[in-house]
């Protein structure tokens, strides 16, 4: 899924480091999977960890990841609360 275009009224307003090349994002990348992944591997261990897919966007996705987190009702209760 290609990532969301910022709001028109935010557009003009975002600004682009110098230092955001291909190069830098990929270093970055690494960099954050090479934090990530003993914390992925400690939970997965312990059996922490849920994994699944989220092909859809949002809308399709939300209630997906409700559901396998066992929180369906999250939006009555919620509503319920108010």
């Amino acid at each position: 899924m290609a990532p969301l275009p910022p709001p028109p009224r935010c557009a003009s307003k975002l600004i682009t480091p110098s230092d955001d090349t291909e190069a830098i994002v990929k270093e970055r990348l690494r960099i954050y999977n090479d934090k990530s992944q003993p914390v992925e591997e400690f939970y997965h261990a312990r059996g922490k960890l849920l994994e699944f897919d989220l092909p859809g966007g949002i809308l399709e996705s939300w209630p997906r990841l409700l559901e396998a987190l066992n929180l369906d009702d999250y939006e009555d209760r919620r509503s319920a609360a108010a």
